[in-house]
């Protein structure tokens, strides 16, 4: 294994799994509809009238899950309705909005302040960052600011979105970088700005041809270049730290101690950067077919969707220690001798139960009498491990009042 095949694992650790992706849909195509169903009641919502921005308009969003920015496009006419207030009429604008969610939204907190409403969801995923705005001829936007007595700006989101995406487009790897001095930032608790680490990552591109750059030394020149170009004296303390490593980084990678090397790219990112492996994650492209399951338990009880819950896993070693890297529904294929954290995430309210679960398949199982397919109550955690070969699925039961109101799916476990 090479040291860039774990920072090409390291990247897809951090991006969101698909249940995050799935969550942050849900939650902004709920706001934003509820928004467009009350100022365009005559037309039907497709999602015309909201434009992601930040990370994700960008690409660039990382794991865990953040708040999602998005700006909700105001009619047209609405615009001198509000601007013709006496008192604070950007401040209007935003409590406005925040009664029409409340509506949909009865028990989520809701605020309004600066330039946006912010919904905080009880779950431990995406928030919603809402900023209504209005769209001029341009392409720019007319946003409210209610601070310091209200005021109209002018702003050009599209403009920073371009930029990121011409970037990739030559580079390949522009969103990529972004995405890992994030993780960075966050590991070593530097107090970066998204966009400040936006415009440094294009600004290190513009600087040279990276393009058959491996990434441990692409991400060593960045350390550098970034370091030389900051003025900022404890951020040049932080990046001083980092290029440091990533040098004795690089150094152990030329002299094939890879487990070294790892070491200190670990020291760098944090545990999302796989360590070194005897065992290898990762064993063929080809995944197993599903084989009989017809042994699983059918859902005993009356299944009445009112809530939400998916599942996030993680690997883990041997000894339940050392966390590995996360692994997505039906993913890359595993190797036998690992363990499996899974972690229920839902939105439910009120007193519930989590029910589980496991369903092996395969004839190395069948073989052994490990065949399993029970419903069984558990927390919100589950380890399990990667024994038997095949393809094998988990899914988490929310149950209330006796009735199950929530269930994951099936998240489906390749093992070779």
């Amino acid at each position: 294994m090479s040291i860039q095949e774990q920072f090409e694992k390291f990247y897809e650790n951090i991006k969101l799994t698909l249940a995050q992706r799935e969550d942050a849909v849900t939650k902004y195509t709920g706001v934003c509809k509820k928004l467009h169903d009350f100022y365009y009641p005559d037309l039907e919502y497709n999602g015309s009238t909201k434009l992601l921005i930040g990370s994700y308009g960008k690409h660039t969003h990382i794991r865990p899950a953040r708040d999602i920015d998005v700006i909700f496009i105001m009619p047209p006419e609405k615009f001198d309705q509000y601007n013709d207030n006496q008192s604070n009429k950007q401040s209007q604008l935003l409590q406005d909005v925040k009664c029409i969610l409340e509506e949909k939204y009865p028990d989520t907190p809701i605020k309004a302040f600066g330039k946006v409403v912010v919904l905080e969801f009880a779950d431990t995923k995406h928030d919603v960052e809402l900023l209504p705005a209005w769209e001029n001829d341009s392409g720019t936007f007319t946003i409210p600011n209610s601070e310091n007595g209200g005021s109209w700006e002018q702003w050009d989101p599209r403009a920073e979105m371009q930029r990121i995406a011409d970037s990739d487009s030559e580079t390949g790897r522009t969103r990529m970088l972004i995405r890992m001095i994030k993780k960075w930032s966050e590991n070593c608790t530097a107090k970066l700005k998204s966009y400040q680490i936006e415009n440094k990552v294009v600004e290190f591109f513009t600087s040279g041809d990276f393009a058959e750059t491996e990434l441990s030394t692409l991400a060593k020149e960045f350390f550098s270049h970034f370091h030389l170009t900051t003025t900022d004296t404890d951020l040049k303390s932080h990046l001083s730290t980092a290029l440091s490593r990533a040098t004795k980084a690089c150094e152990f990678e030329e002299d094939d101690d890879l487990e070294k090397s790892v070491e200190e790219w670990r020291k760098v990112f944090g545990d999302d950067f796989p360590a070194t492996l005897k065992k290898t994650l990762l064993v063929t492209d080809i995944k197993p077919a599903l084989s009989d399951y017809s042994h699983y338990e059918p859902l005993r009880w009356n299944f009445v969707e009112t809530a939400k819950v998916s599942i996030d896993a993680y690997i883990y070693d041997d000894t339940k220690t050392k966390r590995l890297g996360g692994v997505n529904s039906d993913g890359r294929n595993l190797s036998a001798g690992f363990n499996l954290k899974y972690v229920a995430q839902t939105n439910t309210k009120g007193y519930f139960e989590y029910y589980w679960q496991v369903v092996n398949t395969g004839e190395e199982a069948k073989k052994a009498g490990g065949l399993r397919g029970n419903i069984f109550s558990h927390g919100q955690t589950r380890w399990e491990s990667t024994l038997y070969p095949g393809k094998h699925w988990i899914e988490c039961f929310i149950v209330q009042n006796g009735t199950c109101v929530a269930r994951s799916g099936k998240f489906f476990v390749n093992i070779k």
